[in-house]
């Protein structure tokens, strides 16, 4: 008989929420047709999926591998049909992409300007948070995403590198620091940071940007809990922490109650990232336009 896409948004839609009555609302189905999709693909594969219980539904180890499996590669198989359902119609190609507060910068008219004149491609911009700038291209919220490296999260790939930039410590207006031109990362241990929200897949990366603990190892205060950029220094003009960004962010971010001062930490690298399993044409296309502005090839003035 073999599986069916059907079976498999149903079973992704059971094991996002974990209860097959949301499920069937997000897939506008009766309960019932989700239930019977999940016992026919659990006969084909001749395992249990789920443990089911009246108070609760629960991956199996299987169905831990199955999702695994094929949550890349069923968003890659949407992706291509609505590409391809595009080049039917004479459409251009049209690309979800993710970025973070302050976006790609100078970079953003070249590189858009370049991808729909070389590769034919249109562009709808997704701002992201500190928290989903990852999750949201495993998930298919986006196709791809510029991010603040390094990448953390499974399933995903690290591609061109479109700039990298010193890291300013962000301080108050009448901080003991403000009128500083160079700051030792290990300041900070009398200094405040915000803190992220708990996510596992942002571990190694949260480290880096947002870390506590001085290269030393002394202890950093964790300060108010932060989701974006812009909140990021929201905190720092009210006084409750200071924080760290890349120094391009002075440049759009500029505000007189705040001062960007150099700190002695590695610098910071922005790349595009995308699904390990994606690798359409149109994809394909993105990358090779996000390594000719890298590699200076493209104008910024072009017209």
């Amino acid at each position: 008989m073999g599986v069916e896409l059907r079976q498999i948004d149903c079973f992704l839609a059971v094991a996002t929420d974990l209860h097959f009555g949301k499920a069937a609302k997000r897939l506008s189905l009766a309960q019932s047709s989700v239930s019977e999709a999940i016992n026919s693909l659990e006969k084909e594969i001749g395992g249990q999926l789920f443990v089911r219980t009246s108070r609760r539904v629960q991956l199996t180890p299987l169905g831990e591998k199955f999702r695994l499996g094929v949550e890349g590669a069923a968003l890659v198989l949407r992706a291509t049909l609505d590409d391809c359902r595009n080049t039917a119609l004479g459409q251009t190609s049209r690309l979800r992409i993710g970025f973070l507060g302050g976006g790609l910068y100078e970079y953003t008219l070249p590189f858009v300007r370049h991808l729909r004149s070389k590769f034919h491609i249109d562009v709808d911009w997704v701002e992201l948070s500190l928290l989903d700038q990852f999750e949201a291209i495993t998930s298919g919220k986006v196709d791809a995403a510029f991010c603040r490296l390094p990448l953390s999260h499974d399933g995903l790939v690290q591609c061109a590198v479109l700039f990298e930039e010193k890291k300013k410590l962000v301080v108050p207006a009448d901080h003991r620091l403000c009128d500083r031109d160079w700051i030792d990362p290990e300041e900070l241990v009398r200094e405040t940071l915000p803190a992220l929200p708990d996510n596992h897949q942002l571990g190694a990366w949260a480290a880096i940007h947002f870390p506590d603990h001085t290269p030393s190892g002394r202890p950093i205060a964790r300060g108010p809990v932060v989701t974006t950029i812009r909140e990021s220094l929201a905190v720092v003009e009210s006084g409750e922490a200071v924080v760290i960004v890349g120094e391009r962010l002075e440049r759009y971010y500029s505000n007189p109650a705040i001062r960007y001062i150099e700190i002695g930490v590695a610098p910071v690298a922005t790349g595009l990232v995308r699904r390990r399993a994606d690798r359409r044409r149109v994809i394909q296309d993105l990358e090779e336009c996000s390594r000719d502005v890298a590699a200076g090839w493209v104008d910024t003035v072009e017209h």
